[in-house]
C-alpha cells in the first residue's frame, strides 16, 4: 500500500499548506458543531459576576426604584393639590349658600312668633 506521493518529504511549504488545510478542516467542523455561521475558535465560558459588579448593579436597580417611587409622590402630591383647589372652591361657594339658610331659618323664626295667636303662649 504505497501511495503516488510516497517517498521523501516535501518541501517546507508543502508541510505548512497540509497543516494550514488541517486546521481549517478543524474549524470547520467547530463551527458546523457550534451551528454559527463564522469560522473561529468557540467562545469560552465567561466569568462569574463579581461581587463589587453585583453590589453596583443592586444599588443602581435600588436607585432606579426610589427615583421612580419619588416621581409617583409628585404625581400624587400635584393631583393633591388639585383635588384641594377644588374642594376649596366648593366650600367658598357653598358658603353663601349657608348664610342665607341661616338667614332664611332666622326670618322664619320671627314670622313665627309673629304670626302666633297670643293666647297661645311663648314658643318654645
Amino acid at each position: 500500500m504505497t501511495d503516488e506521493r510516497s517517498g521523501p518529504p516535501g518541501s517546507p511549504a508543502d508541510l505548512a499548506s497540509q497543516l494550514r488545510s488541517a486546521a481549517d478542516r478543524i474549524m470547520a467542523g467547530w463551527t458546523a458543531a457550534a451551528g454559527t455561521g463564522t469560522a473561529g475558535p468557540p467562545s469560552l465560558p465567561g466569568l462569574p459576576t463579581m461581587p463589587a459588579t453585583m453590589s453596583a448593579g443592586q444599588l443602581e436597580a435600588l436607585l432606579e426604584d426610589l427615583a421612580a417611587r419619588r416621581a409617583q409622590v409628585q404625581a400624587l402630591k400635584t393631583q393633591l393639590e388639585g383635588f384641594d383647589e377644588q374642594l376649596g372652591t366648593l366650600e367658598a361657594s357653598v358658603r353663601p349658600f349657608l348664610e342665607w339658610l341661616r338667614t332664611w331659618a332666622d326670618l322664619e323664626k320671627t314670622m313665627g312668633e309673629f304670626w302666633r295667636s297670643p293666647s297661645a303662649g311663648p314658643a318654645l
